[in-house]
């Protein structure tokens, strides 16, 4: 694993998605939670993946975690997470797939 960035994220508890605009907003006004140094991933074009129910995601990036992470439990399909990657770029998107079975990293798409 290299490390290129680190991420932030919200709870599901902290972020409100709008029906009409689709735009996500925090439901408190807090602030974005501490994530830890990982390795971003930017898929261009993006890759899809079919899910165990049986619907087609599609996803921009991969981010690999170091397992030490303590936030872990906070981690779920539905929040929001922001990826800055060390050469200052940003980008926002939602968890669409988690992986928490290798014993090397947790893996999430989105």
């Amino acid at each position: 694993m290299r490390i290129n960035g680190k991420f932030l994220y919200q709870s599901l508890s902290q972020v409100a998605r709008d029906p009409e605009t689709g735009l996500y907003s925090s439901d408190d006004g807090s602030d974005w939670q501490p994530g830890c140094e990982c390795q971003i991933d930017n898929v261009v074009p993006a890759k899809h993946f079919i899910g165990t129910d049986g619907q087609e995601y599609t996803y921009n990036y991969n981010v690999f975690i170091p397992k030490h992470f303590s936030g872990v439990g906070n981690l779920a399909i539905g929040v929001l997470i922001k990826v800055i990657g060390e050469n200052g770029i940003e980008d926002e998107f939602e968890i669409k797939s988690l992986d928490l079975l290798n014993r090397k990293y947790i893996e999430l798409w989105g």
